[in-house]
């Protein structure tokens, strides 16, 4: 197909077909997944941080690195709605080195991630449900690594968009009661979400780095792969999805806005005036707990259960895809397998799939009878994906700016400066990271 010849009237037909708003609405799914899928516990930690050391003053960052993102995802999926190719084909146009980079990182990286969430799981699911044993937090952590593997397993793509259409729901409810009962400042809150600033109560510094954080983890992350992804699965296919999939992915930009707003707006109003510096995740929950009781204690734990449990079905979900897909595209003696080339070919059922699953899921289980560190696991996760983004952003770039592929859907000057940006912002923290992490191993050593 022309890719030149594409005109605008294709691109409208999926409104069309959509017949209203109300059925549109309900085809939403992706972005609520994707979106669910990278709201990890460093984002309840950051959010939670900024809004305890300046209440409202940093709410504007949070939109600032959703649109980041949002750019970053939205041309991915043109690109794969565009060219009917998944990105990893488009990736492996530059060189097949790019495919097999990102196999290679992915690898350590799932087993990592996996180790640190379900960690995560069963501590803060003993938090609010305590078994009043030794083992209660390794015994919740094995229960719902087990459910999201038969989630992910077994029910696939559909299971979990319906599970985070429900979570978004709970976790964006208990979050607003928690804003609500912050005695919440509106013409401040109005002033932080339209206002940017750096206020130096703190250091100049600080508030930088937070708004650097913000920046650098909403809108930098391999997760961005998945999107395309969960697209595919949904069905959607060709430009008459562009401008379905460009809402879609606005909804899920947007409920991360909301509930990351909604955590700095709690937190300035719980822990801000006790004038406590605010050093991890422990403080927090106590914090919350101190200043609203029990309901701080369930929306605290509740919030990184959900972002703990949703990024771990999620990220398996749409890291066992982007395996299968290297695989069945660009490793020899499985790209040509009958399994692929039949038509009623489901990636969930491919065995490549069912077995990254399985792999990714079963074999971190060990961590939780360890002792391990959850400190140390984040450290070493952001050393090994922060290497990957400039590796991901620059043929990003390439690829969505070629004419032959992309006909008149090739980037924009505004869509490329941003891009741009986030390149220099990548290779930045890969180099902060890189110092960071060999500062650590000079002190163990």
């Amino acid at each position: 197909m022309d890719k030149d010849s594409i005109s605008a009237s294709q691109e409208n037909s999926g409104l069309e077909s959509s017949k209203g708003w109300p059925l549109w609405l309900v085809t939403v799914g992706p972005g609520i997944v994707y979106g669910l899928s990278v709201l990890g516990a460093g984002d309840i930690v950051t959010n939670s941080v900024a809004g305890a050391s300046y209440r409202y003053s940093l709410i504007w960052s949070l939109w600032m690195a959703l649109i980041f993102r949002y750019v970053w995802v939205n041309v991915s999926a043109k690109y794969v709605l565009v060219t009917g190719e998944s990105l990893l084909e488009g990736y492996g146009r530059i060189g097949l080195w790019v495919p097999f980079v990102v196999l290679l990182g992915f690898l350590p990286a799932r087993h990592i991630t996996n180790e640190y969430l379900m960690l995560m799981m069963g501590d803060t699911s003993n938090s609010l449900f305590p078994i009043s044993i030794e083992w209660g937090s390794q015994i919740w952590a094995c229960f719902f690594t087990l459910i999201g593997f038969a989630m992910t397993f077994w029910g696939g793509y559909p299971t979990i968009e319906r599970f985070c259409k429900v979570l978004v729901g709970i976790m964006g409810g208990s979050l607003l009661v928690a804003a609500m009962l912050s005695n919440p400042d509106p013409v401040g809150i109005a002033r932080g979400v339209f206002v940017p600033s750096l206020p130096q109560a703190d250091g100049l510094q600080s508030s930088l780095l937070i708004v650097m954080a913000l920046i650098g983890t909403e809108a930098g992350s391999t997760a961005n792969l998945y999107y395309s992804y969960f697209i595919r699965e949904k069905g959607w296919k060709g430009v008459s999805y562009l401008k379905r999939q460009r809402f879609d992915l606005a909804s899920g930009v947007l409920a991360l806005f909301v509930m990351g707003a909604l955590l700095q707006i709690a937190a300035a109003g719980t822990i801000n005036p006790l004038g406590i510096q605010v050093e991890d995740s422990e403080d927090l929950g106590h914090m919350f707990t101190q200043t609203q009781g029990t309901i701080g204690l369930i929306v605290f734990n509740l919030g990184l259960w959900g972002a703990a449990f949703s990024t771990f079905v999620g990220f398996n979900l749409g890291g066992a895809l982007v395996f299968t897909d290297i695989c069945r595209n660009f490793v020899p003696k499985l790209k040509d397998s009958p399994i692929k080339k039949r038509e009623d070919y489901n990636a969930k059922k491919d065995p490549i799939y069912r077995f990254m699953l399985a792999f990714w899921c079963i074999t971190p289980l060990y961590v939780v009878f360890t002792g391990a560190s959850m400190v140390w696991l984040v450290l070493m996760f952001n050393a090994l994906q922060v290497m990957l983004i400039p590796v991901l952003a620059v043929p990003l770039l390439k690829i969505t700016n070629d004419r032959k592929l992309m006909g008149e859907y090739t980037n924009g000057w505004l869509t490329n400066s941003i891009l741009i940006f986030l390149v220099l912002l990548a290779i930045y923290f890969t180099i902060q990271n890189a110092a960071e992490l060999w500062a650590n191993l000079g002190r163990l050593i």
